[in-house]
C-alpha cells in the first residue's frame, strides 16, 4: 500500500533510516513527511501486501492431474422379454375383448329351442275309377281305359285274373296313364281286370273290376290275301328290320321297360327306346316331310324323301331297302264322300273290302282293299299314299306305314276329338292287319 500523503499536523512517521526528532535536535519541529521514492511504487504493487519472505518463496509448479484411465466397457446389461410378453398379452386381451364385445349377441344369445317339425304323413293316392274293358274290334286284344282321380300317383299296376283264378300283375304303367292294350290274352277265355294307383304314401284301393270275354272266332274283315309281316322275333309289333330303324332291341319287346310294347309306342308316335315319354320327332328318329300345298307327315331318319313337283302334290319316300311310299293328290271333282269315290274309281271291288280308319291326328280316312294304300278327303281333293312293297315277299314296314298315317296333317281338314280317337285307335296292325311271320322271342 502507498503511504497517505503528508498533511499539516500529522504525526511524524518513523521508520528504518529516518531520524527521530529527538535525535536530530528537531524536537520542536513540526511533523515530517517522508515520501516513498517513485521507483518503489512498482515493487509495492507487486508485493500486494505480502512480506519480502513471502515474496521470495518459490512458486509451486501446478500439479498436472494424471491422465484418465481408459474406460474398459463392461458386459452389457441383459435384456428381458417380459415387457414384450406383457405387450402381446395386452394386445390379445384387446383383440379378444373387442371380438367378444362386437359379437356379444351371438356369443351370449340364449339358445333357441329346436323347432320340431312333425313328420309328413303321406296318404295313398285315390283309387282309379270307371275301369272299362272291351275286346278291340277285329283283334284278340283287350282295350282298357280308366279315369285318373289322383294327382300324386307315381304309377299304376294293372292286374287281371281268369275265371276262378286270382289276380296277377300284367304290367306297371307310368303316372297319369289312363289306358292300356292287353295283347297277351287268348281266344275263348274271359278275363277280369283291376287297376291300383301307387304313390309315395302307399297303394290305393283297387279300382272297380271290369270283365272282357275274347270270342273263340273273330270275324275277320273281307280282304284279299296279303304278304305276311316281316320277321318279328320278339313279337312287339316291330319287324326286325324296323327295330334297326327305331333303335330298339330285337330280343326285348319293351326296350325302355315302360310297360308299352315297342311297336305300340311307334304306332302312337313315341320313341320306344326312351326311358320317359318322348315323341319320335323330339327324339330325332323321324323328320317331318312338309309340302308347300299344306300336308305333312313323318319320315324315318336316314330314309330319302323328295317333293316331286313345285306345288307339292306328289312326293316319293324311299326306305333304301327296296320299299317305296308314294304320295299323290287326286282330284275329286264331284266332291264325293270318300268311300263312294273309292268304289267309283275301283270298279269290281266289294263295298266291304275297304276299311274306314281314324288316325291319331283325328283324320278320318280309308284303307284300300289291299291295305297298302290309304285315302283322305281334303278340300275337294283326295290325299293318297301308297306302300309299294316292290319285290319283297314280306311287309317289313307295316308299323312304319301306320306311323306315317298317324303323323299325317292336312291343313284345314276337319279332325275328330281326342276322346273319339282314343276309343277307336288301338295299336300296330290296327290299319293293315297283317300277321307276323314269327312269334318267337329269339331269332
Amino acid at each position: 500500500m502507498l503511504p497517505p500523503p503528508p498533511s499539516s499536523g500529522s504525526v511524524p512517521v518513523k521508520g528504518p533510516g529516518v531520524p527521530s526528532p529527538a535525535s536530530s535536535g528537531l524536537a520542536n519541529a513540526g511533523p515530517e513527511i517522508i515520501v516513498m521514492p517513485e521507483k518503489y511504487y512498482g515493487m509495492a504493487l507487486k508485493m500486494d501486501g505480502k512480506t519480502q519472505a513471502e515474496m521470495e518463496r518459490p512458486i509451486p509448479k501446478p500439479v498436472v492431474p494424471p491422465p484418465p484411465k481408459p474406460v474398459v466397457p463392461g458386459p452389457l446389461p441383459k435384456r428381458t422379454i417380459w415387457p414384450y410378453i406383457l405387450l402381446v398379452i395386452i394386445l390379445l386381451l384387446l383383440v379378444v375383448g373387442g371380438f367378444v364385445w362386437f359379437n356379444r349377441d351371438l356369443l351370449f344369445k340364449k339358445p333357441t329351442p329346436p323347432v320340431i317339425t312333425p313328420p309328413v304323413v303321406r296318404t295313398p293316392p285315390n283309387a282309379p275309377s270307371n275301369l272299362l274293358a272291351s275286346v278291340a274290334s277285329g283283334t284278340t286284344a283287350v282295350a282298357l281305359t280308366w279315369i285318373d282321380t289322383s294327382g300324386d300317383e307315381t304309377g299304376y299296376r294293372l292286374e287281371r285274373k281268369e275265371t276262378g283264378g286270382t289276380f296277377i300283375p300284367v304290367t306297371n304303367l307310368p303316372s297319369n296313364s289312363t289306358s292300356f292294350l292287353d295283347v297277351s290274352v287268348q281266344s275263348g277265355r274271359s278275363y277280369t281286370y283291376r287297376v291300383t294307383a301307387i304313390g309315395a304314401g302307399g297303394e290305393s284301393s283297387p279300382s272297380n273290376e271290369a270283365n272282357a270275354s275274347v270270342e273263340t272266332q273273330i270275324a275277320a274283315p273281307v280282304v284279299p290275301s296279303l304278304p305276311p309281316g316281316g320277321l318279328d322275333s320278339d313279337s312287339d309289333g316291330l319287324s326286325d328290320i324296323e327295330e334297326g330303324v327305331f333303335g330298339t332291341d330285337v330280343r326285348v319287346p319293351d326296350t325302355d321297360r315302360d310297360g308299352f310294347l315297342d311297336g305300340n309306342e311307334v304306332f302312337h308316335l313315341y320313341n320306344p327306346a326312351a326311358t320317359a315319354p318322348v315323341s319320335l320327332v323330339d327324339s330325332g328318329l323321324v323328320t317331318p316331310l312338309v309340302s308347300p300345298v299344306g300336308w305333312s307327315l313323318f319320315v324315318p331318319k336316314g330314309w330319302s324323301s323328295s317333293i316331286d313337283n313345285t306345288e307339292g302334290s306328289r312326293a316319293t319316300i324311299r326306305s333304301g331297302q327296296g320299299e317305296t311310299f308314294r304320295v299323290e293328290l287326286v282330284d275329286n271333282l264331284q266332291n264325293q264322300p270318300l268311300l263312294e269315290w273309292y268304289l267309283a274309281t275301283n270298279p269290281g271291288v266289294s263295298g266291304t273290302a275297304p276299311r274306314m280308319i281314324t288316325t291319331k291326328g283325328g283324320l278320318e280316312g280309308l284303307l284300300g282293299a289291299d291295305r297298302l294304300d290309304a285315302f283322305f278327303a281334303w278340300d275337294g281333293k283326295i290325299f293318297k299314299i301308297v306302300y309299294d312293297n316292290g319285290t319283297k315277299t314280306f311287309i317289313n314296314f307295316r308299323t312304319t306305314f301306320e306311323m306315317m298315317l298317324n303323323s299325317l296333317r292336312l291343313s284345314g281338314a276337319p279332325v275328330l276329338s281326342p276322346e273319339i280317337v282314343n276309343a277307336t285307335l288301338q295299336g300296330p296292325g290296327d290299319f293293315i292287319s297283317t300277321t307276323s311271320s314269327s312269334s318267337s322271342t329269339t331269332p
